[in-house]
Formats: C-alpha cells, sequence, structure tokens
C-alpha cells in the first residue's frame, strides 16, 4: 500500500420519492439508498471506486488537477 491520501469533496443529498440521491459535482459521480445516512455511505464508497478506476486508466492527475 502506497499510502492514504484525504481529499475532501462536496456531496448533495436530496430526497426523490422514496429514495435520497447523492451527489458529489466534482467528479459526476451520484448514488442512492433507502435514508440520508445510507445515501452518505454509498456515495463514498461510489467515489472511492471512481479513484481506483480513473487510477487504473492512469486519468488520476487529470481528476486531481487544480485550476
Amino acid at each position: 500500500m502506497k499510502g492514504i491520501n484525504k481529499i475532501q469533496f462536496n456531496t448533495e443529498i436530496w430526497k426523490e420519492g422514496k429514495v435520497y440521491v447523492s451527489y458529489a459535482p466534482q467528479f459526476n459521480v451520484s448514488s442512492c439508498g433507502k435514508t440520508a445516512i445510507e445515501a452518505k455511505k454509498n456515495i463514498l464508497e461510489a467515489v472511492e471506486l471512481f479513484f481506483e478506476e480513473t487510477a487504473k486508466m492512469g486519468t488520476i492527475s487529470q481528476v486531481l488537477k487544480e485550476d
């Protein structure tokens, strides 16, 4: 394991019908859950998977570049 990096990002959570939707606009990643807490947990997992996949593709530097 190379190390652990911490990344802060914004999350929007709202209710659509009976489901809570979570969205991380910086990465255009979304998830959902039956509760707001579940939606928050699921967006964290989705963002983690997003970073794993971008690292595998070699495009993570494009995601992390700062303006």
